[in-house]
């Protein structure tokens, strides 16, 4: 319940961001949080994500402490040479690339402070940070938004609702963070080396090509561009989180228990439902989208916004194929096939540059083309990833 209000809540106050926010104020939020969600994959070495595995506190305790260090030496580096990519932005962008840093910082900070708070159990107060964060940004933006005191005001919010949450959650941490001589650590950090040696690379190949368009879109077009597509992919990824991420944690629960049991046709079956019930939620969504986006934009978030809208009609279609789909991933899991999975990451990593950087440098297509081309792209890939989902459940029928 605290996860699904956390990500309503900055929805909920888009209408009024808008109002308050510049397109070039969200082309620059757009591009920062495409940066900073890269290099986020990264942060604590993923050591982070075993925090919740040993029996041991001990153990526990000097991954969290090691998982601080490497935040805060990775965050250093950031700050040192991600100003020698100044060349890659526009100008007027450019400058946002020195929040990067901070942000990554303290979100590995509340990424370790997280995992201690989900190894203890305590899963309210887990909730109450994630509405916390979402609370902070929205009270900081609005502030910002009116008062213009500060550049950025978006991305300082952002980085303000993350700090919030940090705070609180180590107010109430089990686990106080303390100076420990980094041999100490050495033996758990090579028991849990997996984590950053075959976690790091998959998610941030996974990551790079979430954010490719706007990656494309911040060298090759326009600020205005940008910042309306940043406020449709803000649009779109609210009920994608809501639903998808919602359904991908119940159905990974039954299939696993399924396929553990070996009861592969009900199995099968579920999965099909599944694939089903997510498409009979999408459709009425992209129905909306394709048929009523620009009118819908400007009357809800203000009229100068109907061109978002304009470009929520072109990606409908592409939403529902990743609602459909992305959610029915974790079949790779629960059958622990993830070889299958990566092989498509790389494909969908490759396939989409290759298509974005030469519709976009070679051929120069106008913004509504290229996301066209981009659509057509995302629905043949997730057709393909599709394919591999069901041929995985459907081969354990077989045997």
């Amino acid at each position: 319940m605290g996860t699904g209000l956390a990500q309503a809540l900055p929805f909920l106050a888009t209408p009024l961001l808008t109002r308050l926010f510049t397109e070039e104020d969200f082309a620059i939020y757009t591009s920062f949080f495409a940066v900073a969600s890269i290099f986020a994959v990264a942060v604590g070495g993923k050591y982070h994500l075993a925090i919740v595995l040993p029996k041991d506190e001990e153990d526990a305790a000097k991954i969290f402490t090691l998982s601080i260090y490497l935040t805060f030496a990775y965050a250093v580096l950031i700050a040192i040479f991600l100003p020698f990519f100044h060349g890659f932005f526009p100008k007027g962008l450019e400058n946002v690339l020195y929040y990067v840093s901070p942000y990554v910082l303290f979100f590995g900070f509340w990424s370790a402070y997280i995992n201690v708070s989900i190894r203890h159990k305590t899963f309210t107060t887990n909730a109450f940070a994630k509405v916390l964060q979402a609370m902070a940004y929205i009270i900081a933006a609005i502030g910002l938004g009116f008062s213009k005191f500060l550049a950025f005001g978006l991305v300082i919010a952002k980085i303000t609702g993350t700090v919030a949450s940090w705070l609180f959650l180590s107010q109430k941490s089990p686990t106080n963070f303390k100076l420990v001589p980094f041999r100490i650590l050495k033996d758990v950090a090579k028991t849990y080396i997996d984590y950053p040696k075959y976690g790091i690379w998959p998610s941030f190949l996974n990551t790079i090509s979430l954010q490719a368009l706007v990656l494309i879109l911040t060298k090759f077009y326009t600020t205005n561009d940008l910042g309306y597509y940043g406020l449709t992919f803000m649009v779109l990824s609210a009920p994608l989180a809501l639903i998808g991420a919602s359904y991908k944690d119940v159905f990974y629960q039954k299939i696993a228990a399924l396929m553990n049991a070996k009861r592969h046709q009900e199995a099968l079956a579920f999965f099909k439902k599944s694939a089903l019930a997510l498409l009979i939620m999408g459709i009425p969504i992209c129905v909306v989208l394709y048929f009523f986006g620009e009118p819908l934009f400007g009357f809800v978030f203000g009229d100068k916004w109907e061109r978002s809208g304009e470009f929520a009609s072109i990606l409908a279609f592409s939403f529902v194929m990743k609602l459909v789909v992305s959610p029915l991933s974790s079949i790779f899991n629960a059958t622990n096939t993830l070889r299958i999975a990566s092989k498509w990451q790389v494909l969908y990593f490759i396939s989409t540059f290759v298509t974005l950087l030469y519709c976009a440098s070679i051929l120069k297509l106008p913004v509504e083309q290229l996301l066209i081309v981009y659509v057509v792209h995302e629905i043949i890939l997730y057709g393909i990833y599709f394919t591999m989902q069901h041929h995985t459940i459907k081969s354990y029928t077989e045997t």
